[in-house]
């Protein structure tokens, strides 16, 4: 059964623009991304941008969230270690949410 989260995140000062320009980066390296989403598991990430304040929404969904967290700590690929600094240098987490519910259509199955 899979498992999701979604974080909120604050822009550290000057974090907005390192932020909006890694993600695009993100898209033109797609291929490369793939790749380190199937490496951990991932079947899901997405990113939003908050048009009322200063933060972004982060969802991650995963077959195993906590064996993701461990393929990205030790994640061979050099874009997940720019993700990770790039990440430091423009984000601050703010606050994990809640999931009250998560319906995967791949299985039929809620959490």
């Amino acid at each position: 059964m899979s498992e999701a989260r979604l974080l909120k995140y604050r822009f550290k000062p000057d974090g907005k623009e390192k932020w909006l320009s890694w993600s695009e980066e993100m898209k033109r390296r797609s291929a490369e991304i793939f790749e380190t989403l199937r490496n951990e598991g991932v079947i899901v990430e997405a990113c939003f941008v908050s048009p009322e304040e200063d933060a972004i929404y982060y969802f991650v969904a995963a077959e195993d969230l906590a064996k993701g967290e461990a393929a990205y700590r030790r994640s061979p690929y050099a874009v997940d270690r720019e993700h990770a600094e790039v990440k430091s240098a423009a984000l601050e987490q703010v606050a994990r949410l809640q999931c009250l519910f998560f319906f995967d259509n791949r299985s039929g199955q809620w959490r």
